[in-house]
């Protein structure tokens, strides 16, 4: 804690000093000023926790002071120095949020009693300036979620600038942040690494700051706003560069991902953020990327691979050597597809035209967001990927074992009753659903919804020879919703309506 003594006799100052070091208070820095202007200097600099002022100063008055440190949001405790001729000035200062005063002479007693006082203020006030801002930081990372889930209406949009202390001039930048390490000893948690971050950027950034959390512990949220953030662009980057690079050395690495300049709080900012944060998996982390710092994501792989003599090569090969083949391809796209989920679709579903079993679970989890936010960078990511590559060509399944059609046909045979479309079965098995239909009627000679309308219908005739139940009612026991449709399946698949192939 820190304390300030404003008074212009110096004699006055001297007094308190001597009293202070018979008292047991615990003061970080006593500073002292002779008038209003100095004290005024040193409040905003130092920003002190306890203010003793004289009412009447030079320069500046004890209660001047006091409303400048209000409208510049220094919320020390402060206590007024008066004397008997000036009570008004004391009302004035009580008035304007002085917790108390001393009236000379100012013996020990007194000086006490109100530092006592003070302090108990100041911890009040600190307790209730933290739950403020905790529910403010918490209202607004409840309206920044609501803003990237596109479900911000324009009231909660109002609240949001309010909270903000925007206008209609201002332009946003959003950030994601990610820390992938840190020195333990120094900041015991990632919480105490954002708080420097936010420490170090705060004072120095040309714009108003914001950081609020993400979805994951490692993550945080950025939003900077303020007018002209275009004329502001690149002093703001590198300010950001300079001050993660200081992390790096202290011991914390920290990423961030930025988004263009926009004149709204828009939901695609969000997206952008992440895709310029993911960036760190192809050139590492402790940088500041946004629009124009790396490779575009095409989404593409390159065209000059021919997956389909690929396919057959490896149809002639070891389950060692494909696995050999397969690692090494992955090595050399890489670098290549920003998006990494497109190679790992095709490798996923080559494996499965090589009649080899990947464990689907494990291949979602290589998409999942969560898991690239986890790890490193790319190297770690390759490394886990190129397992489970070998992994699954290891455990190859014995001769007779089901491809992934038969697995299919006995799906649709226990499951007909439900409503299935193509993109659902697709989905099932984690295959691209034109590839899926392709490979299922090349085996087949039909297609995987011809085939199901064959179980259904099978089914629709054994109940209508074996039972008597309605055939509006065996439309529904089949999986069809609408017993009209039923009927014209029916006609078309037997030439007969359900009644006359019943009779």
């Amino acid at each position: 804690m820190r304390l300030l003594i404003a008074d212009d006799e110096s004699l006055i100052r001297e007094a308190i000093m001597a009293r202070l070091k018979k008292g047991n208070y615990q003061f970080e820095e006593i500073y002292q000023a002779g008038d209003g202007l100095e004290a005024w200097a040193i409040a905003k600099s130092e920003r002190p926790e306890i203010i003793i002022t004289d009412v009447r100063m030079d320069g500046m008055s004890g209660l001047s002071l006091i409303q400048s440190c209000q409208t510049a949001g220094i919320t020390a405790s402060i206590i007024v120095i008066s004397g008997y001729a000036e009570f008004e000035y004391v009302q004035n200062a009580m008035y304007h949020g002085a917790c108390c005063y001393l009236l000379k002479p100012i013996t020990q007693e007194t000086l006490f009693d109100a530092l006592n006082k003070a302090i108990e203020k100041h911890a009040a006030l600190t307790k209730l300036n933290r739950v403020q801002e905790q529910n403010t930081l918490l209202l607004l990372n409840q309206l920044l979620q609501k803003v990237r889930d596109n479900s911000l209406n324009s009231s909660e949009y109002s609240q949001l600038l309010s909270l903000l202390g925007a206008d209609e001039n201002w332009e946003y930048i959003v950030g994601s942040a990610h820390v992938s390490r840190y020195d333990q000893n120094r900041y015991f948690s990632i919480e105490n690494v954002y708080s420097t971050l936010d420490d170090s950027l705060s004072p120095r950034l040309p714009s108003a700051f914001r950081l609020v959390p993400g979805a994951n512990t490692s993550d945080r949220i950025l939003l900077f706003s303020g007018p002209a953030l275009t004329a502001q662009e690149k002093q703001l980057y590198d300010i950001l560069d300079s001050q993660i690079m200081k992390l790096n050395v202290l011991g914390a690495v920290v990423t961030l991902g930025l988004s263009p300049i926009s004149p709204s709080i828009a939901p695609e900012l969000f997206g952008q953020s992440e895709q310029a944060l993911k960036r760190r998996f192809l050139t590492g982390n402790g940088k500041v990327y946004h629009g124009d710092s790396g490779p575009a994501d095409t989404g593409q792989l390159p065209s000059n691979l021919d997956w389909k003599n690929l396919e057959n090569e490896l149809r002639c090969k070891s389950p060692e050597d494909t696995a050999e083949k397969l690692c090494s391809l992955t090595d050399s796209f890489y670098p290549l597809v920003h998006n990494f989920e497109y190679l790992i679709q095709y490798i996923y579903e080559l494996l499965i035209r090589l009649n080899y079993t990947p464990a689907k679970k494990n291949w979602d989890h290589f998409t999942d967001n969560k898991f690239w936010a986890s790890h490193e960078n790319r190297d770690e990511i390759l490394s886990l990927i190129k397992e489970e590559i070998t992994l699954t060509c290891r455990t190859r399944p014995a001769e007779g074992n089901q491809s992934v059609t038969e697995q299919a046909k006995d799906f649709l045979r226990e499951h007909y009753r439900e409503p299935i479309s193509m993109e659902m079965l697709a989905e099932y098995f984690h295959l691209n659903p034109r590839y899926f239909s392709t490979v299922f009627k090349k085996r087949e000679g039909i297609s995987p919804i011809d085939y199901l309308t064959q179980v259904r219908m099978e089914a629709a005739k054994s109940t209508l020879k074996n039972t008597d139940i309605p055939a509006s009612e065996i439309a529904s026991l089949v999986g069809y919703e609408d017993p009209r449709y039923f009927y014209k399946v029916f006609k078309k698949y037997t030439g007969l309506t359900p009644t006359e192939y019943r009779t």
